[in-house]
């Protein structure tokens, strides 16, 4: 892969998340902000009842709704009412199909007081706002994730199985908070994963490791990338804790607890296996440039 990235259209730039349809309406960035993360976490919670695992299902239905808000505002289009909308069609893309009626039932339980309407009424809602998703794709509902990388670039290290499952639930747990971020519509899942990585060591103090074909002068993620600068990696991992700091007065932040990652509050999610293989089906974005694989 090389970080040398043409425009895509689902990769966005810091500046274009500026301008945005609901910075435009004249909401400020923590509103909006604050719009994104109540969203995902009903989605999140709704989602988890229902139980859709994080990855691929619930990590679909978070893009969608990320990608939704580049091109509309929150003033026009409740966070709540899209998020379902975003769930109701992850499923069925996903091959995890929940009905509506189900789905509405478990949001009108777990949210009473932020659904107000009928639950007829919030079925026709969510299904209508679901062919506004679609067409706000235009119908591109491909969607990968960074969790599979998490789990093939891992493998390069030359290091005890107990450290390595560390270092890959830290990320992978970094990697489900992550989708409450707009990460996913600034850099690709890869450099995204590779990312979370690097953050997972620096938590891990792990200064010195080793890894497979490893060459002088060479960096690990060397192997992975073409021109990723440590600069780059840092601004991922930094968007991440701001968006820890956002959220401490509503959740904690991940601590290491015995060297493992943990959030308080968050649904639960799917864990990759001791052999770093995921037990759980794996489908197959600040500066808009796209990655190609070696």
């Amino acid at each position: 892969m090389s970080t040398g990235r043409q425009i895509h259209s689902w990769l966005w730039t810091e500046d274009m998340l500026l301008r945005t349809p609901s910075r435009l309406s004249g909401m400020t960035e923590k509103e909006e902000q604050s719009e994104r993360v109540n969203g995902i976490k009903i989605l999140m919670e709704v989602g988890t009842n229902l139980k859709l695992n994080s990855n691929p299902t619930l990590a679909t239905a978070c893009v969608y709704f990320h990608r939704f808000y580049l091109f509309h505002s929150f003033r026009e289009f409740e966070s709540s009412t899209t998020a379902l909308g975003c769930l109701f069609l992850a499923g069925k893309v996903e091959e995890t199909p929940k009905k509506c009626k189900d789905l509405v039932h478990k949001a009108l339980e777990r949210h009473p007081k932020t659904f107000n309407s009928r639950p007829e009424k919030l079925v026709d809602e969510v299904m209508a706002l679901e062919r506004v998703i679609l067409q706000t794709m235009k119908f591109d509902l491909s969607v990968d994730h960074p969790y599979k990388y998490l789990l093939r670039y891992a493998k390069i290290f030359l290091l005890e199985k107990d450290v390595m499952g560390k270092v890959v639930q830290n990320a992978w747990t970094f990697a489900n908070d992550a989708n409450s971020t707009t990460l996913c519509v600034l850099w690709e899942p890869e450099i995204i994963a590779i990312s979370l990585l690097y953050m997972s060591m620096k938590m891990l103090k792990l200064e010195s490791v080793t890894w497979k074909n490893q060459q002088m002068g060479e960096n690990w993620w060397d192997q992975l990338v073409v021109g990723l600068s440590v600069d780059m990696m840092e601004k991922i991992c930094h968007k991440l804790l701001d968006f820890y700091s956002f959220k401490k007065t509503i959740e904690a932040a991940p601590t290491i607890t015995n060297g493992k990652a943990s959030t308080s509050g968050s649904p639960a999610t799917p864990k990759p296996a001791e052999n770093g293989v995921n037990n759980n089906t794996v489908s197959s974005s600040s500066s808009g440039r796209r990655s190609q694989m070696h």
